[in-house]
């Protein structure tokens, strides 16, 4: 049944992203909660094809519930490069591990190929699998 979804939420999507997390780093434990940084690299398909890196830093709150910043930059199989900025909330974790999360932000570049989506809104629906580290990012362009 996932590998249902994961089909269908491609075709719905403009880009899907399936990103591992590469490391990651406490910055901050208080009374309000965790804040840690996050770096993720994984493959993109849909609109165009290629690799993504990114810097995420999450404020996870005590009830689970957080907020998140990104910074990235994805390099098509083409060699066009595109890079943005955005941020988001998410839920707690269910009993699997896995929190779904909610953002939006703009993406630039300067190619050619891809001139249409510099400075476009994009939002994402993010199935974040915490316990392992991974999340599939279903992106779509506004």
């Amino acid at each position: 049944m996932a590998k249902q979804s994961a089909k269908s939420r491609s075709k719905k999507s403009d880009i899907l992203i399936k990103a591992n997390a590469t490391s990651s780093r406490i910055l901050e434990i208080s009374q309000n909660g965790i804040r840690i940084e996050m770096t993720n690299k994984g493959t993109i398909t849909g609109k165009y094809r290629g690799i993504h890196w990114d810097t995420v830093e999450i404020q996870w709150n005590l009830d689970g519930t957080s907020s998140w910043e990104v910074k990235m930059i994805e390099m098509t199989d083409k060699g066009d490069m595109l890079v943005g900025t955005g941020s988001g909330t998410g839920e707690p974790p269910n009993s699997r591990g896995i929190a779904k999360l909610r953002g939006e932000g703009t993406i630039m570049t300067a190619s050619p190929r891809l001139l249409e989506l510099n400075g476009k809104r994009w939002v994402c629906e993010v199935d974040n699998n915490v316990l392992a580290g991974k999340a599939q990012v279903a992106v779509n362009f506004q």
